[in-house]
């Protein structure tokens, strides 16, 4: 066992309070924006635009729309282009991995 009075240990403790209060710092020097990139809570919505709700039945056998729910905030168009939404469609191919040709793409487009 290392003794912690050591120049090397307390050096190496000073080193990792420094780099911690660092980090704190920028955290707290960030704007507002992007520290707040969470979606407050939101109704799913079909593609009508009406509230899906499970509890009370209410469209409850209704697919949820994108466009109606997450598009009410984002810009549809961008979020739709982004690996989370695309989930590998985008560069689906048939001949994507010749070893597995049940697997299509990256993502999980294509997969079991």
């Amino acid at each position: 066992m290392r003794d912690l009075r050591h120049p090397r240990s307390l050096r190496r403790s000073a080193l990792l309070g420094v780099a911690l209060a660092g980090l704190v710092w920028l955290a707290g020097a960030m704007p507002a924006r992007a520290q707040n990139r969470i979606c407050p809570p939101f109704h799913l919505r079909n593609d009508a635009g009406e509230i899906i709700n499970p509890l009370t039945g209410a469209h409850d056998d209704e697919p949820y729309s994108p466009r109606q729910t997450c598009g009410a905030c984002h810009d549809y168009d961008t979020i739709t282009q982004g690996y989370h939404f695309q989930q590998g469609w985008d560069e689906i191919s048939d001949d994507f991995n010749p070893e597995m040709p049940w697997v299509l793409s990256r993502g999980m487009v294509g997969k079991m």
